[in-house]
Order: C-alpha cells, then sequence, then structure tokens
C-alpha cells in the first residue's frame, strides 16, 4: 500500500525446505526487527571479532566459543523488582 510506505502481507513467509536462507547478509543488514514471541532456538553471535553460541539450560545459559569449543557458564543473581 502506497498509505503506509511498506509491504503489508496477510500471509506467513517461510524459508525453503532446506532452512538455509538468511535475512540479511554481512554488508546488508537489517538494522531493527520488531516480532511477539519470537522463538530463536540458540542464540548464534558472529562477526569479525567472534563466533559464539549462548545456549538456555534450565537454570542458567552457557556460552559456546564455536572457533575453539570451550564452553562457559554465565552465573547470573535474581535482581530484586526495584532494581531494572
Amino acid at each position: 500500500q502506497n498509505d503506509t510506505n511498506a509491504w503489508e502481507v496477510n500471509q506467513h513467509f517461510y524459508p525453503d525446505a532446506d532452512s538455509s536462507r538468511d535475512l540479511g547478509s554481512d554488508s546488508i543488514r537489517w538494522r531493527n526487527v520488531y516480532a511477539d514471541d519470537l522463538f530463536t532456538g540458540d542464540l548464534h553471535l558472529s562477526n569479525e571479532r567472534g563466533d559464539w553460541t549462548v545456549i538456555e539450560e534450565e537454570n542458567y545459559l552457557t556460552i559456546r566459543n564455536n572457533k575453539n569449543g570451550k564452553r562457559f557458564k554465565l552465573l547470573m543473581e535474581e535482581l530484586p523488582d526495584d532494581e531494572g
């Protein structure tokens, strides 16, 4: 629609069956993504400085360095409701 200066759809978007498609690239990136109920599985962070995976365990987070395979347990402390 021209009045919103955006594509508006009423259908789903699905990747190819092999799920090997990306949104954006190293040189063309999405600036902001707004989503409700977004499920990502493990979070993969990769750039010229590092390559990491954040894994949600039952009671803590594990961070894995994908270059050397080392894993780190992220220790967290619960904040009181009036903090943060």
